[in-house]
């Protein structure tokens, strides 16, 4: 089984903090991406999926809840970006900045792209 894109409720995304986020562009990409993290240990409870108009208004949501700094407001918005051109959006729970390292290492080969790392207290952009 594979991670599914999260439907809209009206519920609230949490913080991402404790999560690297990255992206894939096509439903293929996708499904190869998270059977590979899974194979790697991490079950779908550790994987937030964002897609088209569910992911978009989500993501909007956590926007004007949260406040960001500038490098905060430009991921959120590259992120919006892609969600709306129909890529997926990942967001996978680590450990730490060293675990985000090997979920990048894990998922590039197989079209993952533009990890960003949101840690306790540093941000930054690993891809």
């Amino acid at each position: 089984m594979t991670a599914q894109p999260a439907v809209d409720h009206g519920q609230e995304l949490a913080s991402p903090k404790g999560h690297t986020i990255g992206f894939v562009d096509t439903k293929e990409q996708f499904k190869e991406v998270t059977i590979a993290l899974h194979s790697a240990g991490y079950p779908d409870a550790s994987i937030i999926v964002l897609h088209l108009e569910d992911g978009i208004e989500m993501l909007t949501r956590l926007q004007k809840k949260f406040f960001f700094g500038d490098g905060e407001d430009a991921i959120i918005k590259f992120a919006l970006q892609e969600l709306r051109l129909g890529h997926y959006g990942l967001g996978i729970e680590v450990k730490d900045r060293a675990s985000a390292l090997q979920v990048i290492s894990l998922t590039e080969p197989l079209g993952a792209h533009s990890f960003s790392y949101f840690g306790t207290w540093v941000n930054e952009r690993l891809t």
